[in-house]
């Protein structure tokens, strides 16, 4: 006898019918939370692979990080740690915000619909599956579906949820009510593979976001309390045994997430830096729960005006919607037994959000008791209180839904119950509805696609530094080149991620204030410092950078870049002649000039020379600049010597060196006036002879009739050590009548363990009294003595204010001191210099 396929497949097509039929209404609620999903993030839809949902600065953040698990999880590496970013060192990811649920549904998906449509419909998928089990969890608690289905509404399209947009893991939040969906079944029906559910759920709270964890654990908390509390059959062993399943099953499941970060913040040197406490700027301002989003359909100049005043809530906004919070209210007063545990649970989180000091309309009233102060250390690591308005939309959605149920029961026809619903759902989509959904179109620069090429494992360090905003940016293009970054961004960041900026002037500055100190002359040498831990390209963001600060590292640099379009500029980090730049004016056969200008002379007889020396090859030797003013005569009327670069002395440079000079000389008060050509020229420093051709780069028109006093800088040789440590080589002074300008030339001489203050002392010789004074780490705060290296030289300028000090001659008195102990460092030699109580004698000069 045969058998047809027809008949063995008619039993299961009859199984696959009955199940359908059984669950059509919560197949179809959920088909309508799809759609209105798809309606609420419009356009998105229909930008699913060219635009990425949201925008604002942490979405990049998490692109990266969805691609960076991708990699790990290739490549065989430890994902909780990567040397992509804060290179060289690497950093730990362990406390870094890792959406595990989301990137474990987003791998699949992006195989077959690439990365940016994946994570597109899991964003969409997302606010449905918040609809839907919100929903549920409705439709169980009162047994009534119009009702419950517009408690799914306020959920899932809850507005704070929606200005979440830049959090993909925040934003899902259909574990809560899905866990307290298992677990109220779990004690009521004391049936064990509902507290199995309510297990695995209440897991994947923690693995979608700790932060979502530690709030949802509130609700879940406060609703065990209040169930055994308030109905004497949950008090039962049985209910502890159901509790045990699900504490275990969660655990278990939980534990392979949290082992690792619990670990190492046990064993971690500093597990204090995983608290960032913005609780007194990020809690919720009242007003904002009851002031509309610009979106709303009568938003008018007033509500936009004070919108201005809510501060974090401008960007995450926790309005309520109006009629919601009637409906809300409706519940609360007409189900006050029913709605009881919700009524209580949206009053802690309200609280909860409000902070630790109470905020209207921008206002702070600290005088105000408020509850979250005496819990406040346990929710630290939420860093904002604001964020308890993510589980708000739980007890608000509830308590509508209730409020549904109140207004459907005064008209017990169903088709009155269907318009209703259909009605006010319309109108909570309508306050809620965020017009055009914010999306982002993210344009690689073509650049790093060429980058991507480049074999060999090697860093870029990108410009503007910022550990805020556009280094989350950079992480971004690094998914299209690949090469590691000198900068990054994780959420909790260790202090020891700093180790390799802060061995570096260059980085140093740049990370402090996005500038390259002008004191640091060593071009080429501090940039070969990141070349030689493989740092290869320094890359400029035009989009991120001012046009100042722009021009200003242009500057800097001296030399051409590699490749300029209209985004980037990429300079080289291992300079070297020809390919980078070329010498305008070659003095001897191994140094010249890419470029020297000077300004003539100002008021006082002041030349000032912006010279960019660079190397064809080696010098081998010191050698001196010397300045010349040649009369039309061709006859030298005045000339200086003196050392090129203090800083970095010729003997040091290598092949392909640029370094950055500038120079002050004065007009000497006898020279006659007239018209000068000023020339730039090279003398051996240890013989004194002038060696090569000279220069000239500018033209000097000198008026002696100024009463010129002041000597040119740089020019006093003096020697004194201090601690076998520190030397100082020389010095230059200018004197005015409201200051005094000290220019010291320290050397180190081998590595230095403390950051030592310079002080600079202004003393009456008659009295040994100190008249004026100056104490400060050496140029300007900017290069302490632990980080100097040995050999190397410092110039650093300090200026003492003179203007309260009284005509006479006094003498000038320098040295050091440990600021921690007030010790002042010994002096081992001078060479015949007069020194007192560890204080070098300067010179003497009349005011």
């Amino acid at each position: 006898m045969q058998i047809s396929e027809r008949n063995v497949t008619r039993p299961h097509r009859r199984a696959l019918v009955s199940v359908l039929t059984r669950h059509r209404e919560a197949i179809v609620m959920f088909v309508v939370y799809g759609a209105l999903a798809v309606v609420m993030t419009w356009p998105l839809a229909t930008q699913l692979g060219t635009h990425l949902a949201g925008g604002r600065d942490d979405l990049m953040t998490h692109q990266w990080t969805f691609w960076w698990i991708k990699q790990a999880l290739l490549h065989g590496q430890d994902p909780y740690y990567t040397r992509l970013i804060f290179y060289p060192q690497g950093i730990s990811l362990l406390y870094h915000n890792i959406a595990w649920f989301n990137i474990g549904v987003w791998l699949p998906l992006q195989a077959v619909l690439g990365g940016t449509a994946a994570y597109n419909v899991i964003f969409i998928a997302t606010f449905a599956l918040n609809g839907f089990a919100t929903y549920l969890l409705a439709r169980e608690w009162t047994g009534r579906l119009p009702a419950a289905g517009i408690g799914g509404l306020v959920c899932g399209f809850w507005p704070y949820l929606q200005s979440q947009y830049d959090h993909p893991n925040m934003i899902v939040f259909f574990w809560i009510p899905l866990t307290l969906l298992f677990l109220k079944r779990a004690l009521e029906k004391q049936r064990k593979r509902d507290a199995l559910f309510a297990g695995v759920c209440l897991a994947m709270i923690g693995v979608t976001r700790w932060h979502l964890l530690i709030m949802g654990g509130v609700i879940i908390g406060l609703y065990v309390l209040y169930a055994c509390t308030t109905q004497a059959d949950c008090r039962t062993r049985r209910t502890l045994r159901q509790l045990t399943i699900v504490g275990v099953v969660a655990g278990l499941l939980f534990l392979p997430v949290a082992l690792p970060v619990v670990v190492g913040q046990l064993t971690r040197a500093h597990p204090e830096d995983i608290f960032i406490d913005e609780q007194d700027i990020g809690q919720t301002d009242v007003l904002a729960y009851v002031l509309p989003t610009s979106n709303y359909p009568v938003s008018n100049e007033a509500f936009q005006h004070l919108s201005q005043n809510l501060l974090i809530n401008q960007t995450y906004t926790p309005f309520l919607g109006y009629v919601t919070l009637a409906l809300a209210i409706i519940g609360a007063l007409i189900y006050r037994r029913r709605a009881g545990f919700w009524v209580l649970t949206a009053i802690v989180c309200v609280l909860l959000a409000l902070g630790p000091q109470l905020r209207v309309n921008g206002q702070l009233y600290p005088d105000v008791p408020m509850p979250y102060r005496l819990v406040e250390g346990l929710f630290r690591i939420l860093r904002k209180p604001d964020r308890f308005n993510v589980i708000l939309a739980l007890p608000i959605a509830m308590l509508a839904t209730f409020g549904v149920m109140a207004l459907i029961q005064r008209r017990q026809t169903g088709r009155f119950a269907g318009v209703l619903a259909l009605g006010l759902g319309a109108l909570i989509l309508i306050e809620y509805r965020v017009a055009p959904f914010p999306t982002t179109q993210v344009d690689t620069p073509a650049w790093f696609s060429q980058l991507a090429q480049e074999p060999g494992d090697f860093a870029i360090l990108d410009l503007p530094m910022n550990l805020g905003s556009t280094n989350k940016w950079y992480m971004y293009y690094q998914i299209v080149h690949g090469k590691a970054l000198v900068e990054g961004r994780v959420s909790r960041l260790p202090r020891e991620a700093f180790a390799f900026m802060e061995r570096s002037p260059l980085l140093q500055s740049l990370r402090r204030g996005n500038r390259m100190d002008p004191a640091v002359v060593g071009v080429s040498y501090q940039l070969q410092r990141l070349a030689d831990a493989d740092v290869r390209y320094l890359v400029m963001h035009k989009k991120f950078a001012r046009p100042e600060q722009l021009a200003d590292w242009r500057d800097w640099l001296t030399f051409s870049p590699l490749y300029e379009d209209d985004e980037i500029v990429v300079y080289r980090t291992d300079t070297q002649a020809e390919r980078d730049f070329v010498l305008t004016y070659q003095l001897n056969e191994a140094i010249g000039l890419i470029r020297a200008t000077s300004n003539g002379t100002d008021q006082a007889g002041l030349i000032q020379v912006d010279a960019r020396w660079a190397s064809v090859s080696k010098p081998g030797r010191d050698y001196d600049v010397c300045f010349n003013l040649i009369n039309a005569a061709n006859q030298t009327g005045q000339a200086h010597c003196g050392p090129l670069a203090p800083q970095r002395p010729t003997s040091r440079w290598e092949a392909g060196e640029v370094v950055r000079g500038t120079y002050d000389l004065r007009v000497d008060p006898v020279l006659p006036s007239g018209n000068y050509t000023l020339t730039v020229s090279l003398a051996d420093s240890s013989a004194g002879n002038a060696v090569g051709q000279s220069a000239a780069i500018g033209l000097v028109t000198a008026n002696t009739s100024q009463d010129v006093t002041i000597e040119p800088l740089s020019t006093n040789r003096l020697s004194a050590t201090w601690g076998d440590m520190i030397r100082l080589n020389g010095y230059g002074l200018q004197v005015s009548p409201a200051t005094l300008e000290l220019t010291v030339n320290w050397q180190a001489l081998r590595n230095i363990p403390t950051s030592y203050k310079v002080f600079v002392h202004v003393v009456d010789p008659a009295t040994n009294a100190v008249i004026a004074q100056d104490d400060s780490v050496p140029q300007h705060w900017t290069h302490p003595t632990d980080t100097w290296e040995p050999d190397e030289i410092i110039v650093d300028t300090i200026t003492v204010p003179l203007s309260e000090v009284p005509p006479g001659k006094y003498q000038i008195n320098i040295g050091m001191y440990d600021p921690a102990t007030g010790e002042r460092l010994a002096i081992s030699s001078t060479d015949g210099q007069r020194h007192s109580d560890e204080a070098v004698f300067i010179t003497d000069f009349q005011h």
